[in-house]
């Protein structure tokens, strides 16, 4: 999935989350977005990857594409790192579990992907495709860009319903 998409289903997907914990903030948005596109850190043609080349070649020599940060034990690292880094910097730890949270969504919606997503690397290697293999997309192709707009289309009417 590109990352305009993680990004959309994302805030569609947690927003009413976001709001019913009355933790809809700017601080928190941002952090679910970092966090959204954080696991395709992997990737170095990826939105975040090209921006940190030196970084991602390194973390997709060692692990590959949808290794060990699309996993479970990803998400724990990347959960701790956060909190680590945010503590250090006396920011809010809210941020890191937003950022988590953000994470979390980025592997649910790549699960959905025609591959899908080996959450418990380095246990098991198998990886999982949430749709059976009968309802999935292909990043970049039609089918993303349909559920691009049917997001664009839910988040949008999420913020009307909260601006009324």
């Amino acid at each position: 999935m590109l990352y305009k998409s993680h990004v959309v289903v994302t805030y569609a997907a947690v927003l009413p989350l976001l709001v019913s914990t009355n933790s809809l903030t700017a601080g928190n948005i941002i952090a679910l977005g970092i966090g959204s596109v954080f696991p395709d850190i992997d990737h170095p043609k990826s939105f975040i990857g090209n921006r940190t080349r030196g970084i991602s070649d390194g973390i997709r020599m060692v692990f590959g594409h949808r290794g060990l940060l699309h996993s479970i034990i990803g998400v724990i690292f990347f959960m701790l790192a956060a909190q680590f880094i945010l503590s250090s910097f006396q920011q809010p730890l809210e941020w890191a579990y937003w950022s988590t949270a953000g994470y979390i969504a980025h592997l649910v919606e790549d699960s959905f992907s025609k591959t899908g997503v080996a959450w418990l690397q380095p246990v098991y290697n198998k990886r999982i495709q949430f749709g059976f293999k009968l309802i999935y997309y292909k990043t970049g192709k039609v089918s993303e860009t349909v559920l691009f707009l049917a997001a664009c289309a839910g988040l949008f009417y999420q913020l009307v319903l909260l601006t009324t």
